[in-house]
């Protein structure tokens, strides 16, 4: 199983260096085309005839990876944000590499999609996307920026970080992480639950309509403006109580008082594959690992990626969904939290692979939202930890400790 689109970024991705139109041929004697002051100093190097200060090597293993791809019946595409495409495509065409029957050939000819332009990485794949019709689930993205998250956020792109770029190891990370994703999938046939005679409730998610819509259509929510402490996601929650108060707090916090919010029941399409997907239970005190949705893209990025880091720390990989105790709201924004204070609640935290590849959601009316609530329905996730087979570190039993809970561990 191999992605149809495998997508490298450029500078410090696959080469290092910056390929820079500000600076590069400014010296004496430059050509009047900014890409003819680009000097090949051999198969892997290029350098600034004006200035041999700017040089730029192909990383070690780009050779075997690019033949790699093609050995897999893969499409190569150079997605960057440079700003200069006749530099980028000059730079591909001095670099040397071995095509899928290990002959030697210029980088540049072996691209399909050759995407070079100053704007977001998204803006990128749906081009690629809408020339034959490829499937976001199917592309992979190897990228040392960390703000291209953001593809795989909203749209199914895998992302892998190269932050010393791009080797061997984490060539093969992408492509395990894509495998996991793929292997989450289960086929979408519609909105109707009867449909899916493996499904599993797995909680409650107070939620805007236009999310819902998106949810509805086999989608992932995009929303980037709700407050998001474990990133963008769904949030979900085992208590039908909670979940009507967040559906009444977004209004009042992000979508205003007009907007249409409705309590939805969350299902895994397939239980069994909700089971075995990995899991972790995070700790609340891990401040360090929490998103700021109001400060800027790098920053939010960064967040992601440390927060995945730690993850996998613990023995978990993408594609996960996390849980985690979250404090009581009190009276706030002029709404009481229907559990008494100083009691905590159960988040769940559902992340757009996820989603996309696993979810069904079944809108509740009011009066089967208060029938739940009178019924005291609760999923109680702190007791389906053996079950779901959720990961918990020993930080998070000694914040359960410290707060004197008692989860079913084992």
């Amino acid at each position: 199983m191999y992605p149809t689109v495998v997508a490298l970024a450029t500078e410090q991705c696959i080469f290092s260096g910056h390929v820079n139109k500000n600076t590069w041929g400014k010296g004496h004697g430059a050509y009047a085309k900014i890409e003819d002051n680009i000097h090949r100093v051999n198969d892997h190097v290029v350098r600034d005839r004006t200035n041999a200060k700017h040089e730029c090597k192909l990383f070690p293993d780009i050779p075997r990876i690019v033949s790699d791809i093609l050995k897999n019946g893969a499409k190569l595409a150079i997605v960057s944000r440079n700003t200069s495409k006749a530099m980028i495509d000059r730079t591909l065409y001095y670099f040397m590499v071995k095509d899928q029957h290990g002959n030697d050939r210029r980088l540049i000819e072996l691209v399909s999609y050759d995407e070079v332009y100053d704007k977001h990485k998204t803006v990128h794949f749906k081009a690629i996307h809408g020339y034959h019709n490829e499937q976001y689930a199917d592309m992979v993205l190897y990228d040392r920026m960390k703000r291209s998250t953001r593809v795989e956020m909203m749209l199914g792109v895998t992302f892998q970080y190269c932050p010393q770029g791009l080797n061997w190891s984490v060539y093969q990370e992408g492509l395990a992480t894509w495998r996991r994703t793929k292997n989450l999938h289960s086929p979408w046939h519609g909105r109707q639950l009867t449909a899916y005679p493996k499904r599993k409730l797995i909680g409650y998610s107070g939620m805007d309509l236009d999310t819902i819509e998106l949810l509805e259509k086999g989608g992932r929510r995009h929303d980037r403006k709700e407050a998001a402490r474990w990133g963008y996601a769904m949030y979900v929650t085992d208590d039908p109580r909670v979940a009507k108060y967040f559906s009444d707090w977004i209004k009042v916090t992000a979508f205003g008082p007009q907007a249409t919010t409705i309590v939805c029941e969350i299902y895994a399409r397939d239980g069994d594959k909700w089971d075995q997907m990995n899991k972790i239970w995070v700790p609340d005190s891990r401040h360090d690992l929490k998103t700021h949705v109001d400060k800027d893209e790098a920053t939010v990025a960064d967040s992601e990626l440390k927060r995945d880091a730690q993850v996998a720390a613990w023995g978990v990989h993408r594609p996960y969904v996390l849980f985690s105790r979250h404090p009581n709201m009190k009276k706030r924004d002029g709404l009481q939290f229907p559990i008494r204070d100083p009691l905590r609640f159960n988040e769940l935290v559902i992340y757009g692979q996820t989603q996309e590849n696993l979810i069904v959601v079944n809108r509740m009316s009011d009066a089967q939202l208060n029938q739940a609530i009178k019924n005291k329905v609760n999923v109680g996730y702190e007791h389906k930890i053996p079950q779901w087979k959720i990961q918990v570190p020993e930080e998070t039993k000694a914040d359960f400790r410290k707060h004197n809970e008692h989860p079913t561990l084992s």
